[in-house]
């Protein structure tokens, strides 16, 4: 028996893009048919050509924009919130953290000596935009590194 062909991603990408524009313009399934048979000459996008289905797809994209849909907003390069929650002040492992990071700042090292700043370096570290979110593991891994840090300044540890 010989192995099915596959179709190339692509076209997949296609196929989906197209099903998922004729959805958010709510079209039916007959009125679909016709918008292709109208571009293309043919009902489904599945015989369509590469060309084909790419000229359906700017078409789709002209009636969304026409429709008023709004395409994906561009990266802002914003950055998102460090807000530290109130919680966050009754763990002692922040306490902790809290406390090496104002000696890195007192050497020298560091130099912002706030919890904006220093929940900056926890998101740097882990990727967790606030403290609460990390676990046990990651928690350790940010005091670890600090440590780290503090021995290589030549911070002396209370």
């Amino acid at each position: 028996m010989s192995q099915p062909v596959r179709k190339p991603a692509s076209r997949n990408g296609d196929l989906a893009a197209i099903h998922m524009a004729q959805k958010k313009l709510g079209l039916s399934k007959e009125d679909a048919q016709a918008l292709k048979l109208g571009i293309t000459g043919k009902a489904s996008a599945a015989d369509m050509t590469v060309p084909q289905r790419r000229m359906l797809l700017a078409h789709l994209c002209t009636l969304q924009a026409i429709a008023g849909g709004k395409p994906k907003p561009a990266y802002t390069g914003q950055r998102r919130s460090l807000e530290r929650s109130a919680a966050d002040d009754h763990d002692a492992r922040w306490g902790k953290a809290r406390a090496l990071w104002a000696l890195l700042a007192k050497s020298g090292a560091v130099k912002v000596d706030t919890d904006a700043a220093l929940t900056g370096y926890v998101f740097r570290q882990t990727g967790l935009e606030a403290w609460r979110f990390l676990n046990h593991h990651q928690i350790t891994k940010v005091i670890e590194s600090l440590k780290l840090w503090c021995s290589r300044e030549k911070v002396v540890l209370k």
